[in-house]
């Protein structure tokens, strides 16, 4: 494999230029020769379009603007790119995509460590990811597979090259070959745990999953949908029980079944008890996400969660 194969940056706007300028910004800093930016808007209601048209229309060939159709979430817009990557490097040939939200800055030498884990290791690869003042976010995550939670790894546990269990979105180096064998990423998800998803596909057919520690990136997280919005919490309790119940096996289908019915009614009670209109209505919107998934609901979130009322 060449020492600087091509490298597709993916960066997903919506609503967010201010945002995805100041990643264009840090990314023109990169020590790595050969990539090409694509920043993919997704149906942004706003005039996201004209800011960026207006920046890229100042920079060099390699950046290019996918303007998409639809707000179809997360995966729908990556898959754009992605697909214009695959369309333009011919099958056998190297090449990268690196999915990096429009939400975080690099290091220079960031995608470098990247591309030469990814080399080394075959699979993909990981940033340690950090908030923007300098605090260690995390460097993936894992399922505990009889009660259906995840967890990140603890900063002190963190080694360079280390396997996990997945990698998130916010800064994920992806061989085109992964995409050819496992496929595109998973549009029914729409939001959250699409990562998750992929990244036990990819480790399923082969391809290891490692952090490269040397890789920095800033990841404000959660600036486009809120870390705790409504739909942040809808999204989170819903495809979290799809990834689990897509790979766990039948023993642990049941115990995390039983185990999500207990957590579910531990939040009633407590919101029973409680005078917090907000905990009554995050009870409520846990409700819908656990039910809209046993109804085996997946896409867009089908209920208007800004009319909710405790």
């Amino acid at each position: 494999m060449p020492t600087h194969p091509l490298v597709y940056i993916l960066l997903l706007n919506y609503r967010g230029t201010d945002d995805t300028l100041a990643c264009l910004d840090s990314l023109k800093q990169l020590d790595y020769p050969h990539y090409r930016i694509i920043v993919v808007d997704n149906a942004s209601p706003d005039d996201s379009v004209v800011r960026l048209k207006a920046r890229l229309s100042a920079l060099p060939d390699s950046f290019r603007l996918i303007e998409a159709p639809r707000n179809g979430g997360f995966s729908y817009g990556n898959n754009l790119g992605i697909q214009t990557a695959l369309a333009e490097v011919g099958e056998g040939e190297p090449g990268f995509v690196w999915l990096l939200n429009n939400d975080t800055t690099v290091a220079p030498d960031a995608l470098s460590h990247l591309v030469q884990e990814a080399q080394t290791t075959g699979g993909i690869a990981g940033s340690l990811l950090l908030y923007p003042d300098g605090r260690y976010q995390q460097a993936g995550t894992r399922f505990q597979w009889w009660t259906g939670s995840s967890k990140g790894y603890a900063e002190n546990a963190v080694t360079d090259g280390m396997r996990v269990e997945t990698l998130t979105g916010a800064s994920m180096l992806i061989p085109l070959q992964a995409f050819r064998v496992a496929g595109l990423l998973d549009e029914s998800y729409f939001l959250y745990f699409e990562d998750g998803e992929a990244s036990l596909r990819f480790a399923w057919h082969g391809f290891p999953l490692t952090v490269c520690a040397r890789s920095l990136v800033y990841h404000k997280e959660g600036a486009t949908t809120g870390r705790k919005s409504r739909m942040t919490q809808y999204y989170f309790h819903r495809n979290r029980l799809r990834v689990l119940f897509q790979y766990a096996s039948g023993p642990q289908k049941m115990t995390i079944g039983l185990y999500a019915a207990f957590r579910l009614l531990r939040s009633v009670v407590k919101s029973a008890l409680s005078r917090n209109p907000e905990r009554k209505i995050s009870t409520h919107i846990e409700w819908l996400a656990v039910s809209d998934f046993w109804k085996g609901i997946s896409g867009p979130c089908p209920h208007n969660l800004t009319q909710l009322c405790p």
